[in-house]
């Protein structure tokens, strides 16, 4: 991640959020009289439901000092709850497809934009501790199991799943029946050598541009990202470097955790260091089922169709 720099300039940098829809909290949601700029943003990222007998509740909650976006995907009929934790950088619009695979499928969804990330608030893709994920992730269960049926299941993307591994190190998991580890973030690609990039830049700024690197063979997923997502954030806080750094450490020396969950991770994947958070989540977690897709990226959920439809198909099979 660091080693990558180069500076971005497109439309979408300069643009304002001046269509940042208002969000009444998750209590109050009422999705009859949702805001046109809410209405947009539910078309501009795919999250709009298409089921008729789904009930979609959008608004906020507050965890930690941060007020956070959320989403409750309701079906009339449903078997279980899947709750979704993004990568860093991103937010709730990552998982379009794997939202309407899901309700496809016959499962409730829940899912919210982390602290500094998305329509959360919080300063942009920083951090001081994973702990505050851990925390508003936590909190966010306690309405999800107030509002939503379980069993309940977890699917972790990269950061998302640094979060779900550390709730199963500490034996915070207990909401979750089934756990989906997708490309979890671990080391990223490059991680020794970066920590001496980190002390270099440290010195004199506290985040530096974010280059586009090419993280999914889905051409149409990539120009979107680049011109016309704007909740991407385009920048990486050093901030939430030093906490990665951090919770590497903390985690290391962690005892395993019997828990089944399972793996999925591309070959092709460049963002992470996979073949050393393999080698890791193996040791933590003896029972682990590990997937791997040939030929795919690090964005699992926003790859070509051929990788992305053996994700969600692996998630689907577990699932089920």
């Amino acid at each position: 991640m660091l080693q990558i720099l180069g500076k971005i300039r497109t439309n979408q940098e300069q643009a304002t959020l001046k269509d940042r829809p208002d969000i009444e909290p998750l209590a109050a949601a009422d999705p009859a009289v949702y805001s046109e700029a809410a209405k947009g943003y539910f078309v501009h990222y795919g999250l709009d439901c298409q089921q008729s007998d789904t009930q979609h509740l959008f608004g906020s909650f507050k965890s930690g000092g941060f007020k956070l976006a959320a989403h409750l995907y309701e079906p009339a009929e449903y078997t279980a709850t899947v709750v979704l934790l993004h990568g860093y950088l991103n937010h709730t619009g990552q998982f379009r497809h794997l939202i309407r695979f899901l309700l496809e499928h016959g499962y409730a969804v829940a899912v919210f934009d982390l602290p500094g990330h998305g329509l959360s608030s919080g300063e942009t893709a920083a951090i001081h501790s994973f702990d505050q994920y851990i925390d508003t992730t936590q909190d966010f269960m306690q309405i999800v199991k107030s509002r939503l049926e379980g069993p309940f299941h977890g699917v972790g993307f990269s950061t998302g799943g640094s979060i779900l591994i550390e709730m199963l190190l500490e034996n915070m998991a207990e909401d979750f029946d089934r756990i989906v580890l997708a490309a979890p973030l671990i080391h990223w690609s490059a991680y020794e050598q970066s920590k001496a990039t980190y002390i270099i830049y440290r010195s004199f700024t506290d985040k530096i541009p974010r280059f586009l690197r090419s993280n999914s063979s889905d051409k149409d997923y990539l120009i979107f990202n680049k011109t016309q997502d704007y909740l991407h954030s385009k920048h990486l806080s050093l901030k939430w470097v030093k906490a990665l750094f951090n919770w590497n450490e903390k985690i290391e020396p962690m005892g395993p955790c019997d828990q089944e969950v399972l793996v999925i991770q591309g070959d092709k994947d460049g963002t992470v260091d996979w073949k050393y958070n393999l080698g890791l989540v193996r040791d933590k977690f003896p029972n682990a089922q590990i997937q791997m897709i040939p030929g795919a990226n690090h964005e699992l959920f926003n790859e070509a169709p051929q990788y992305k439809q053996q994700a969600l198909s692996l998630v689907a099979e577990y699932f089920s």
